[in-house]
């Protein structure tokens, strides 16, 4: 166990801190951070659609036919927010990352988007800013703001105007040659690309890179590496799943916005690893499942101290946040949980694929709200399934299942210690 510990410290513990430092990552991770709300908003107008406007919904029921003629309102809300994820993901990153360079992010930010828009097919626009484009956009926005950064430590291209102009305008005259050359190089080279292949280069990075990457971070063994990773991480007092955002939340993000079009476009959803996934089957009632070791330890421990923490962890647990558990018991670095950490969640993440794929679970196409009480945040991300309640019992009865031999093996320890001493 002392061997397995300092190999993660020196592997694993670097490369989660590399992920938390890097500038280019933390802007793409900080960019779906506050994209949030706005994801949250557009799956929800098409869930209002559906169930308002929709001939399934009350449009359906006689005398309110009326509510079909008002769809546009909430399709128009889905577009803006879902449609158009790759380009305000664009825009953000622009800001984050000319910020970070000392540029002014305003700039940066209109920047990356006039370089993002300029690689895409000019015939077909409108619908090439949504996840299909979600890589190239990351993209388009650390190169041109890369280039333009270094461009503008070149004061020789710069226009420097007298100092009785105001700053405004004086800044705008010293970027102009810096982007002008920015955009035109992305100009350049999207031309190029077409005339030379005849393919944009969106079509080449979603075919190339982006299908492939998501297909093996979606898919089961990709998922379940996920979660064997998140939970090693956690247990080095890492927050696992933190680290590991930069690679999933783009996965996630597209793979939910892929069954918000599948249904939109009256097809099922057949994208299973989305961020309601992760609330339901890898980190429900907190990563490792941490709900049921409260459980198991309130059922089984003899440790007064330890039934203490669970029970004050209790209402943060339920709303899925586990740090109180993990750095109170603690979890971190403790050999007796480290198994069924990281099997507790592996099994019930192994379930949710089970569920969807025998078609017990349709997969979702509402963001799921993070800190909502279980059952209630399960229950609205799917879609108002009953079958995402009865599997968020499965997960946290299995899962207690798990925990609780190594309970119990931690009380015998803990009571021949006990002997020992005496």
């Amino acid at each position: 166990m002392e061997k397995f510990a300092n190999f993660m410290d020196k592997w694993m513990v670097p490369l989660a801190d590399f992920m938390n430092k890097n500038k280019y990552i933390s802007c793409i991770r900080d960019a779906f951070t506050i994209m949030m709300p706005i994801i949250i908003a557009g799956s929800f107008a098409l869930l209002f659609n559906i169930y308002i406007c929709g001939s399934n919904g009350l449009a359906g029921i006689s005398g309110f036919e009326w509510l079909s003629n008002y769809s546009g309102m909430f399709s128009t809300v889905n577009y803006a927010c879902i449609n158009g994820m790759a380009l305000w993901t664009t825009l953000i990153v622009g800001y984050l990352l000319g910020n970070k360079n000392g540029q002014k992010p305003l700039v940066t930010m209109i920047l990356a988007g006039c370089c993002f828009l300029t690689l895409l097919n000019p015939e077909s626009i409108a619908s090439n800013l949504g996840a299909s484009s979600l890589f190239l956009s990351f993209f388009a926005s650390i190169l041109s703001i890369t280039l333009f950064s270094a461009l503008m430590k070149n004061e020789k291209i710069k226009i420097k105007l007298p100092s009785s102009v105001p700053p405004m305008i004086s800044n705008s005259f010293n970027a102009l040659i810096p982007a002008c050359i920015t955009i035109f190089a992305f100009g350049i080279a999207a031309g190029v690309l077409y005339g030379s292949t005849g393919i944009y280069l969106n079509d080449i990075i979603y075919t190339v890179i982006q299908k492939p990457f998501s297909s093996i971070i979606g898919s089961q063994l990709g998922v379940s590496l996920i979660v064997i990773f998140t939970q090693l991480l956690w247990w080095c007092g890492i927050h696992g799943t933190f680290a590991l955002n930069p690679i999933v939340k783009p996965v996630r993000a597209a793979a939910l916005a892929a069954n918000i079009a599948a249904v939109g476009a009256s097809l099922m959803p057949e994208e299973a690893y989305t961020t309601a996934f992760m609330h339901l089957f890898c980190n429900l009632g907190g990563g490792g499942i941490v709900i049921s070791l409260a459980l198991a330890i309130l059922a089984f421990s003899k440790k007064k101290e330890e039934k203490q923490i669970c029970k004050i962890s209790m209402v943060p647990l339920i709303c899925g946040i586990s740090e109180p558990v993990v750095f109170g018991l603690p979890i971190m670095l403790n050999t007796t949980y480290l198994i069924p950490f990281v099997l507790a969640p592996l099994v019930t993440t192994n379930i949710g694929f089970f569920a969807i794929k025998s078609g017990f679970l349709i997969p979702n196409y509402v963001e799921s709200v993070a800190g909502l009480p279980m059952f209630i945040q399960q229950f609205i991300a799917y879609n108002g399934q009953i079958s995402a309640l009865v599997l968020v019992a499965v997960n946290i009865i299995v899962a207690f299942l798990i925990y609780a031999p190594f309970v119990i093996m931690a009380n015998k320890k803990n009571e021949n210690e006990v002997e020992e001493d005496a």
